[in-house]
């Protein structure tokens, strides 16, 4: 898959301020084709009033999965499987930019990441690249909706042959990972694969499946 990085260009970052004390920042990834903007009603109406919800919004680029369509994604995907190819160099580009976001809060507060379908995958990518060492911000909650992690079948391989301490940094993320049964995007059975992966390779992992309804109804009820 051809990369776009030299390029890159992100959308417009939205966000949900706390009302009362910020103890956390919580970066939202939205799914393939959406903006962060699609995010901020849900996240209001959660009342968190500590938590500060950062919800960027990704570059738009051609995804082989919809026909080569131009649109919103935070990198390319081909059709969703457990051998799916994956874009690892725009996926990297855009843990930079989770960086980046993450630089920018206060050092006290909490940090997590978390987001559904591609941003369900973007935000274990990352989670697992801060336990590897290869990105210096620990995503302390993390939140992955109908997602999946790229890479998964390397995880445990990867946890093993980087630096010193990756089973130290994997176990300061503590990860829920949800899936409706009826996905018709990716199948909830590859969910609980990317889940069971993280579990044994040392990452603190609830997976919870919910009640059958399809991908896009599923991002409606849930966030």
């Amino acid at each position: 898959m051809a990369s776009s990085s030299a390029n890159i260009k992100f959308g417009k970052t939205f966000y949900v301020w706390p009302t009362g004390v910020h103890k956390a920042t919580i970066i939202w990834l939205h799914d393939v084709e959406f903006t962060g903007y699609c995010s901020v009603a849900a996240l209001k109406s959660l009342k968190h009033p500590n938590i500060k919800w950062i919800c960027p919004t990704a570059p738009k680029r051609p995804v082989t999965s919809l026909g080569g369509e131009v649109t919103t994604a935070w990198c390319d995907m081909t059709k969703a499987s457990e051998n799916m190819l994956d874009d690892f160099e725009n996926l990297n580009d855009v843990n930079e930019y989770i960086t980046s976001i993450f630089s920018c809060e206060p050092e006290n507060v909490m940090k997590g990441l978390g987001g559904i379908g591609l941003g369900a995958a973007q935000a274990l990518y990352y989670t697992s690249y801060y336990a590897f060492g290869w990105v210096p911000i620990s995503p302390q909650i993390v939140i992955g909706i109908n997602g999946w992690l790229p890479g998964w079948r390397r995880l445990e391989y990867n946890m093993c042959n980087t630096t010193l301490g990756a089973a130290n940094r994997a176990a300061t993320s503590q990860i829920l990972l949800m899936h409706g049964t009826s996905d018709d995007v990716i199948s909830s059975a590859f969910g609980y694969k990317c889940a069971d992966s993280f579990r044994k390779a040392g990452f603190p992992t609830l997976f919870k499946q919910c009640g059958g309804s399809k991908h896009r109804l599923i991002q409606c009820v849930l966030l």
